[in-house]
């Protein structure tokens, strides 16, 4: 345990037995001029999860359980503080997978040398994951910075609403950043966007984070209509009392969006895509669900009870299930018993 650790790697895992075995060789495999440990912290796996962990023999390695019903975005990525033995934090999501072999090395870069308080990577996603995803949005990080650069609060103030989501965006699935950064600027305690929250932390107290684009990884979920209506909606939330921006606002507007979307989508399906017709009519109806949920959410989210007076048929049976979804996810991922808030 003397042993000098450069780099601290926290990998949240639960029931990880199909996809920890990739992101575990893929680090085996890294070229990187630094010494690292990993350290687990997992949500009551009931798989071979932990098992999988113990045949690790190419770095120091912990595994830290997460009793059932205390995980949190946020708080159990605080945890790490109290256990990596490095001034540098790398943090994983078990799902991710690294495209080379010096993915490790281009995503601390910035950090290690003093050039960025934080980093993060460019996630992509593969053809076999989805198609047309990969398609449309593998370049997305071209058109980014490779900084974001400290502001002020005044200029935070004036900026448009869609330029400061573009100056805060940070991914959690793959960042690097200083120990006594995040010491200091501790992840707001959010059931989710904890990282563009602290990314929002970081430039307006004087920090530059930093885009790595040559740490590209691939992830990707298959989602249902349900899970991505309830996650959007706590997004737009989130994004209209921090950023004060807001994707959607009415029926008409949802409406436009998606069909604009699947129409386009669905074009570059049938004629741009080189896929057997059935996975072409799969993905067709797949995108079609997602885009339904990500705006219908989206909108749901975006409700403001100040505007009430201008609200339309149906728009209070929607805030009612705003207060509801974020009542359910609040009560999963911040608001516990007083004897586990002292636990944590």
């Amino acid at each position: 345990m003397n042993q000098q650790i450069d780099v601290s790697i926290i990998i949240l895992t639960r029931n990880s037995r199909k996809v920890l075995p990739k992101l575990l060789n893929s680090l085996q495999k890294q070229q990187v001029n630094f010494s690292f440990e990993l350290i687990f912290f997992d949500n009551s796996s009931r798989d071979e999860t932990e098992k999988i962990i113990e045949q690790i023999s190419f770095c120091p390695k912990r595994v830290i359980n997460i009793p059932e019903g205390e995980f949190s975005h946020s708080r159990t990525r605080l945890k790490a503080l109290e256990y990596c033995r490095a001034e540098i934090l790398v943090f994983f999501t078990d799902d991710i997978q690294p495209q080379t072999e010096y993915f490790l090395q281009k995503l601390v870069e910035p950090v290690i040398s003093g050039k960025a308080a934080a980093a993060y990577g460019v996630y992509q996603i593969s053809k076999e994951q989805d198609a047309l995803e990969n398609y449309l949005h593998n370049d997305w990080y071209l058109n980014y910075e490779d900084y974001s650069e400290p502001i002020s609060d005044y200029c935070w103030k004036i900026l448009p609403p869609l330029v400061r989501r573009r100056l805060i965006n940070f991914d959690n699935c793959s960042s690097c950043i200083k120990k006594s950064i995040l010491q200091q600027y501790p992840f707001p305690d959010v059931p989710y966007g904890e990282d563009m929250l602290f990314a929002k932390q970081l430039i307006l107290n004087g920090q530059r984070v930093a885009l790595a684009k040559e740490a590209k990884f691939f992830h990707w979920h298959h989602v249902t209509f349900k899970y991505l209506l309830k996650r959007m909606c706590i997004d737009a939330d989130l994004s209209f009392r921090e950023i004060g921006l807001k994707f959607t606002a009415s029926y008409n507007q949802i409406l436009r969006a998606v069909l604009k979307r699947t129409i386009h989508r669905t074009l570059i399906i049938l004629f741009k895509l080189r896929l057997n017709p059935f996975k072409k009519i799969s993905l067709i109806f797949y995108h079609f669900k997602i885009l339904s949920a990500d705006f219908l959410g989206k909108f749901i989210g975006g409700l403001q009870p100040e505007e009430r007076e201008h609200w339309k048929f149906g728009y209070t049976f929607f805030y009612r299930k705003k207060l509801k979804i974020i009542s359910e996810i609040n009560s999963r991922s911040i608001h516990r018993p007083q004897k586990k808030e002292q636990e944590i």
